[in-house]
């Protein structure tokens, strides 16, 4: 803790010292906290700003040593992994040319303002920054904690850098400008080298390298991204294409886009999956279900639905699908959308939906804003004549002269304004029924989750139906209520999963085999479903195409949220997607206890769970996609060494194991790539007592003779 302490005493945060030591905040969860953490903390807004950034900038766990004088810097595990990132690179516009015409004292001050600036941004959206080259910077989002929507959060960092920086003002006069490249892909990140101040994090691999080109080849204020962080974005930013260009060390012409800013979305669901709409699949139940509460909403019985389920489940699927069968009657639609980067601004989807109802756009003056809140609430504003400074203050518009005062007590006029959105909400419904949607409500600040609370709790006698949307973790404060809906979305049968894997493949020849491999390994899940399958078209029908490039973020930072446990799962990972405990302790690193205890941790996650085979305790991941991804970010020579481990304890420890299930022992001698390839099929073929039986793909199966007949097929 005296790490700790002297990290917050060195950003003059002292006062928090107690607090982190209260929640046993040491160096090495440090570089998990979040935004929510520190909220929960008690930690003003601006000191959590200021932490995160700090926290970027150590770049992950922070040790003192005497060497350094008790300064912090990251941890040298020395530890590195597979996995995909967002490089970020970014470099200060003519600074050759101000070298030689600003002093070097104010210089040295521009040039620190802006890494600041660079480095707050960064920690804002969940980066790290790796690196400051002089007045180069180079960030990492996905590394050392991977978040599902990385490459959206790296593409904010870079518009609040080039926004910000270029408020700084040379001595001259001018402005400070940027260039910036972002790139998407797999690499090797994390190991330490060096020592001392010279220590650093290594990232292996085409992105970094392609960042910065793009960024070189980027114009002054201009922001490029490469193809695969522009699939990832979807419609959330404009962007624009800026064609094909030869950039040095790639062999082939590699097509960029510029980010031109975000893009005015309604919905993050459909800016995010541009695929063509599939019939809904599987929902006929539930969406009976709401379309019954739409009914009694619309004769004046108001209802509130709440949706959750998983990730990539299908709730704004059933979202969507509801406006397509409400598309033909009369009614008015309200959408909120809660988003991860605003969870602590106070009813910002509320403001998101006023914007766009008002028809506001960014050349508006103050006065035409106010003209337009006018003619939107004419009814309100005609018999309540603190309706439009209320409005105003909300949405941060001037107040025009000649209004009423608003009570200058903060309070009262928090209470105002949550009662003036209430009472329109509700009117609405007095000319045709309402729609409300609320999206992704895990992600809900304080203030609108009280609006809904009121709302809900209002709505008895309203023509309206609220559809509110998120995560478990979610606890729904108007559960209890009579007129409240809870619907809960579980995963799609074998036949549902085949049958929308086909209607995805619908226009290309995919084998039956190729789509019951698809079912099996996406568990259920449409999003997991619809992705691989579209990954497999990509491949050319490739049954063992990778984890898709689109889900590899939101799998990685399931496992990242589980810190040591982590570890376990990738040593799972290599057993396959069904282990024992007793294999697992065999090869496993730790003691039994740990085993046992990161298990527990897996399982409440929702990771893995125990499931019966006999008197052995065995486990299963509960999802094949969450496997593969933890098994691709072990490195191609650790992945060697645990196969190799396991192979050697099968024989040694587990000689009944490996004559009942051989194929787990010649998957494992060919992991490990012990001895050559004939060799090990010789090996694996005398212990299952087989001959073997060429298959696709050069696998090799063993078919067991002496069985055949008595419900026995092959061994591979």
């Amino acid at each position: 803790m005296q790490q700790i302490s002297d990290w917050l005493a060195k950003l003059g945060m002292s006062e928090y010292v107690r607090r982190f030591a209260e929640n046993d905040i040491d160096c090495s969860v440090l570089p998990y906290l979040t935004e929510q953490d520190l909220k929960e903390l008690g930690v003003s807004l601006g000191h959590r700003r200021k932490m995160l950034a700090s926290i970027s900038q150590l770049g992950g766990a922070i040790q003192t040593t005497p060497e350094t004088g008790g300064r912090p810097e990251p941890a040298a595990d020395g530890s590195a992994e597979r996995r995909q990132v967002t490089v970020l690179f970014c470099d200060l516009v003519g600074s050759t040319e101000m070298a030689g015409s600003v002093d070097p004292e104010l210089l040295s001050v521009l040039i620190r303002r802006y890494q600041d600036v660079c480095a707050g941004a960064i920690g804002r959206f969940g980066g790290f920054v790796a690196k400051f080259l002089g007045d180069g910077v180079l960030a990492y989002f996905g590394f050392p904690r991977a978040f599902e929507d990385a490459a959206e959060r790296g593409v904010r960092a870079a518009l609040a850098i080039a926004a910000e920086v270029g408020s700084i003002e040379r001595p001259d006069g001018m402005r400070l400008r940027t260039r910036i490249g972002i790139a998407t892909g797999v690499v090797v990140v994390g190991e330490i080298v060096g020592s001392g101040f010279a220590q650093e994090r290594t990232i292996v691999g085409e992105t970094p390298n392609l960042a910065a080109r793009l960024q070189a080849l980027a114009a002054p204020d201009t922001i490029l991204v490469s193809e695969t962080t522009r699939n990832l974005l979807g419609s959330l930013f404009e962007l624009e294409a800026t064609g094909e260009h030869d950039l040095k060390g790639f062999a082939r012409p590699v097509p960029a886009w510029r980010v031109r800013g975000e893009a005015a979305v309604e919905s993050r669901f459909a800016a995010i999956r541009t695929r063509a709409r599939l019939p809904l699949i599987g929902r006929a139940h539930e969406m009976g279900l709401t379309l019954d509460r739409w009914r009694l909403a619309r004769f004046g019985e108001g209802q509130i639905v709440t949706v959750i389920g998983e990730p990539g489940i299908g709730k704004s699927r059933l979202i969507e699908a509801l406006q397509e069968a409400l598309c033909g009657e009369p009614h008015t639609r309200v959408y909120l959308q809660c988003s991860p980067y605003y969870s602590d601004s106070a009813l910002y989807p509320l403001i998101q939906h006023l914007e766009r109802a008002a028809r506001f756009v960014a050349a508006d003056s103050p006065s035409a804003r106010i003209e337009k809140l006018r003619g939107l609430f004419a009814r309100r504003v005609a018999s309540d004549p603190i309706a439009i400074p209320l409005l105003a203050e909300l949405l941060s518009i001037p107040s025009p002269e000649g209004t009423a005062p608003v009570s200058t007590v903060p309070a009262q006029r928090k209470a105002a304004i949550l009662s003036l959105l209430v009472d329109e909400i509700v009117r609405l419904g007095e000319t045709d029924p309402v729609l409300l949607v609320l999206e992704d409500a895990h992600w809900i600040d304080a203030t609108t989750l009280e609006l809904m609370t009121r709302l809900i709790d209002s709505i008895g006698a309203a023509r309206l139906l609220a559809v509110v949307t998120a995560r478990p973790e979610f606890l729904a404060p108007w559960q209890a209520r009579q007129h409240s809906t809870l619907l809960t979305l579980s995963r799609l049968g074998r036949a549902e999963s085949a049958e929308l894997a086909s209607g995805i493949a619908a226009s290309h020849d995919l084998s039956a085999e190729t789509i019951d491999a698809i079912v099996a390994k996406t568990d259920g899940v449409p999003l997991f479903v619809e992705e691989l399958t579209k990954t497999i078209l990509e491949s050319a029908g490739e049954e063992d195409a990778a984890v898709p490039a689109t889900l590899k973020d939101s799998l990685m930072a399931r496992l990242d949220r589980l810190g040591e446990a982590r570890e376990v799962a990738q040593i799972a990972s290599v057993l396959g997607r069904h282990f024992t405990f007793d294999l697992l302790a065999a090869i496993g690193p730790s003691d039994d206890a740990v085993i046992e205890a990161a298990l527990v941790k897996l399982s409440a996650a929702g990771i893995v769970f125990p499931e019966g085979r006999g008197l052995e305790r065995s486990f299963s991941f509960k999802h094949v996609l969450v496997r593969d991804i933890a098994y691709e970010s072990l490195l191609l020579g650790r992945r060697r060494e645990w196969h190799e481990r396991v192979a050697r304890v099968l024989e040694e420890q587990f000689s009944e194991l490996a004559a009942t299930e051989p194929e787990m022992l010649a998957l494992s001698f060919r992991g490990s790539r012990v001895g050559r390839p004939r060799l090990r099929l010789s090996y694996a073929r005398r212990r299952s007592g087989g001959e073997p039986v060429r298959l696709k793909g050069g696998n090799c199966a063993f078919l067991d003779r002496s069985k055949i007949g008595r419900g026995a097929s092959a061994s591979r």
